[in-house]
Order: C-alpha cells, then sequence, then structure tokens
C-alpha cells in the first residue's frame, strides 16, 4: 500500500476516470434491473423526469468528468484519512451515502428532504437507492484501491478502456440519432 499522500492531479485524474466508469456500469445495470425506461413514462413521475432516450440523458456519462473533478477536490483535501488507510474506502462510502444521498443539502429524491417535500410514495424514493448505493460502494473501494496501488498495471487499463468506452458509446447512440 502506498503510504504518501497522492498528488491532487493524481488523485484528480483516477476519481474521473473510477467514477465516471462506476456511474455508467451501475446506472446501465439499474437501468435493465430496476426497469427505469417503464418507471420513466409513469403519469406521477413523467412530469419530473426525463424519458430514457432523451438526448441530454443519454449524454449524462460525458458531463460526469465535471461531476468527478468536483468529488476529487474535496475527496484530495481528505486524502490522508482516505487513502493509505485500510479503511478509507469505507470513510469515504459512508460519507457519500450520508451526505450525498440520505441527507444532501437540496430536497432530492432518495433523501430524507425528498421524502419529506415530494410528493410521491415512499417506496418510489427506496427503489433507487441500490443503484446509488452500489456505485458509490463501488467507487470508494474502486478509487481508494487505485490510489493506494498506483502501480497495479491491470486496475489502470481496465479503467481507462471502461472509461474511453463509457465517454464513446452515449456519442455512438446520440450520432445515430
Amino acid at each position: 500500500m502506498n503510504n504518501s499522500p497522492s498528488s491532487f492531479l493524481s488523485v484528480l485524474y483516477r476519481t474521473i476516470v473510477t467514477h465516471s466508469v462506476t456511474y455508467f456500469v451501475t446506472g446501465v445495470i439499474a437501468s435493465i434491473i430496476l426497469d427505469y425506461p417503464a418507471r420513466m413514462v409513469r403519469p406521477d413521475i413523467a412530469p419530473i423526469i426525463r424519458n430514457i432516450t432523451d438526448p441530454i440523458l443519454i449524454a449524462s456519462p460525458l458531463f460526469q468528468p465535471l461531476r468527478a473533478a468536483l468529488f476529487a477536490i474535496v475527496l484530495y483535501q481528505l486524502r490522508k484519512v482516505l487513502f493509505g488507510t485500510r479503511k478509507g474506502w469505507l470513510i469515504m462510502w459512508s460519507m457519500l451515502v450520508v451526505v450525498g444521498i440520505l441527507t444532501p443539502f437540496s430536497a432530492s429524491w432518495g433523501g430524507v428532504e425528498g421524502m419529506i417535500f415530494f410528493n410521491l410514495p415512499l417506496n418510489d424514493h427506496i427503489e433507487g437507492w441500490p443503484e446509488v448505493f452500489s456505485q458509490t460502494l463501488f467507487f470508494s473501494i474502486i478509487l481508494t484501491y487505485w490510489v493506494n496501488h498506483p502501480s497495479n498495471k491491470l486496475i489502470r487499463l481496465l479503467l481507462i478502456i471502461g472509461f474511453i468506452l463509457t465517454m464513446l458509446l452515449p456519442l455512438v447512440v446520440l450520432l445515430k440519432k
């Protein structure tokens, strides 16, 4: 395990790649398993969420590097707690779950405030948890491992290939429209 704090560029690069790939993969799997296309056209949901065929929704993986760069700013500042320690992944995951999913500062779908403010059944909030909990778990485990083991060529290769595919697939779909 690498005990020295990583540079900002190292954390930034790994955060962008890891988040983008885990976001895309868990999103595709959740869309299939949780049948998002059917949920998105429900009369109570359709007015507040884009259809799965909407070009902006299809392009959403392309926006994830920017989102991940914002994450990296915070993760870098917490690098001594998150990286180089055995339970860094668990600290990161619990932070993302509590602050990012369950108690964000705005009313969001699946969060406590969303359950209060949105006029949706409780199960609509909870049904999305498997996707966001698993994505943040995979992100936390993979990112902390990769930062702690920067010379691991296999993980770098797999994630770079995954990142390229994550960026190319939405472009291919959008160009076919």
